[in-house]
C-alpha cells in the first residue's frame, strides 16, 4: 500500500475535545433551568461549589462520547480504505476521511470500543442517553480554529446580546421542548459515529466522505444510516428531556450507574468488579466514574441537567 499518500490532521484529539467542551458548557438556557455539564470530574473537584450545586440537581441525562481527530487518503491511493470503498460502491473523490480504533492496553479487559458499544447499548434500552465517536471534518487546525471561530461571531450578536435568556429564544423551539442544535455551525462540522457492534480486535477503522456521509466500517461493511452530524446526535439524546422525557434523579440513579459498571466489567454476580465508585453523594459517585472513564478509555461523561432554579446556572 502506498502509505505516504496517508494524510493526519495537524492537530491532537484533546484540541476536538477542549473546542467541543467548551461549545456545549457554555450552553446555558435559563427560562428553562438547563445546561450541559461534564460529568468527568477527578476527586479533587467533588468538594466547594461543585458539592453545593448537586443538591440543585433536579434530574439529568448521561451520554458518551469519544473524541478523535481524522485521517485521510486520496481517491488515487491504493490504501485499504480506498478499495474497500470503491468495492462496497462508496464515494472516494476527493478522499476519504477515516478514524481507527484504539488499540488494547496491557491492563484493559476488553477494547475500548467494546467499552462505549456497551454503554450505548444499555443507555439505550433504558431511553436515557446515548453513546458515539465524534470526529471533526477538517484536516488543517488552521482551518479547524477558523471555523470554530466564526462559529461562536456568527452567533454571538444573537445569543449573547445583553440577555442570557436569549439563548432561550433562539434555540428552543415547539412550546419549549426542543432544542435546536442544528442552529449552532460548529455541530454540523463534526461527523457523530454510534458504535454498532462489539469487536474482537482493534484493527478496524471508520471511513467517510469530507461532508461526513457514506460511513464504512473497515470489516469493511457499508453503513450509509450509521452516522450523523453532531447537531443530530445531541438532538436525539437530549430529545424529550425538557419535556416529560426520562431523566436521573440523583438519588434514584445508582441503579443505572451499576448496571453501566457491570455492562463494562461483567455481571458482578460472576466477576469481581475492577471499578469501584467512591463518594457518598450520588453525583460525585458519577463523576468518579466519569473520570474513570477518562483516564482508562478517553471516553468523556457528560450529562443534560435540569436545574431546580435558574440562579444555580451563574
Amino acid at each position: 500500500m502506498r502509505q505516504g499518500l496517508r494524510i493526519d490532521a495537524n492537530y491532537t484529539e484533546d484540541v476536538v475535545g477542549f473546542a467541543l467542551e467548551s461549545f456545549l458548557t457554555l450552553l446555558s438556557f435559563p427560562r428553562q433551568r438547563f445546561s450541559i455539564e461534564p460529568f468527568s470530574r477527578s476527586k479533587e473537584r467533588w468538594l466547594g461549589a461543585d458539592a453545593r450545586l448537586h443538591t440543585r440537581i433536579r434530574g439529568f441525562r448521561v451520554f458518551y462520547m469519544q473524541f478523535k481527530r481524522p485521517a485521510a487518503y486520496p481517491d488515487f491511493s491504493t490504501s485499504k480504505i480506498i478499495t474497500d470503498r470503491r468495492k462496497a460502491g462508496l464515494a472516494t473523490t476527493p478522499r476519504a476521511l477515516y478514524f481507527p480504533l484504539r488499540q488494547k492496553r496491557e491492563t484493559h479487559r476488553d477494547f475500548q470500543h467494546n467499552v462505549l458499544f456497551r454503554l450505548r447499548e444499555r443507555l439505550l434500552n433504558r431511553g436515557l442517553g446515548d453513546a458515539a465517536y465524534v470526529c471533526p471534518l477538517f484536516m488543517d487546525r488552521s482551518a479547524y480554529r477558523l471555523n470554530l471561530h466564526w462559529s461562536g461571531l456568527t452567533r454571538w450578536g444573537r445569543f449573547w446580546r445583553h440577555y442570557p435568556w436569549e439563548l432561550d429564544e433562539v434555540l428552543i423551539e415547539d412550546g419549549g421542548r426542543w432544542i435546536r442544535f442544528d442552529r449552532m455551525p460548529v455541530f454540523a462540522e463534526h461527523i457523530s459515529v454510534p458504535p454498532h457492534a462489539a469487536v474482537t480486535t482493534a484493527s478496524h477503522k471508520y471511513s467517510f466522505t469530507e461532508s461526513g456521509t457514506e460511513l464504512c466500517f473497515h470489516s469493511p461493511e457499508a453503513l450509509p444510516d450509521g452516522s450523523m452530524d453532531l447537531a443530530t446526535f445531541l438532538g436525539k439524546v437530549s430529545a424529550g428531556f425538557l419535556d416529560r422525557g426520562e431523566k436521573l434523579r440523583p438519588d434514584g440513579s445508582d441503579h443505572l450507574l451499576n448496571d453501566l459498571i457491570a455492562g463494562v466489567y461483567g455481571d458482578e454476580k460472576t466477576v469481581a468488579p475492577t471499578f469501584h465508585v467512591e463518594g457518598e453523594d450520588p453525583i460525585v459517585r458519577w463523576f468518579s466514574w466519569g473520570d474513570h472513564l477518562r483516564s482508562e478509555y478517553a471516553i468523556e461523561q457528560f450529562a443534560l441537567v435540569r436545574w431546580e432554579d435558574e440562579t444555580d446556572l451563574y
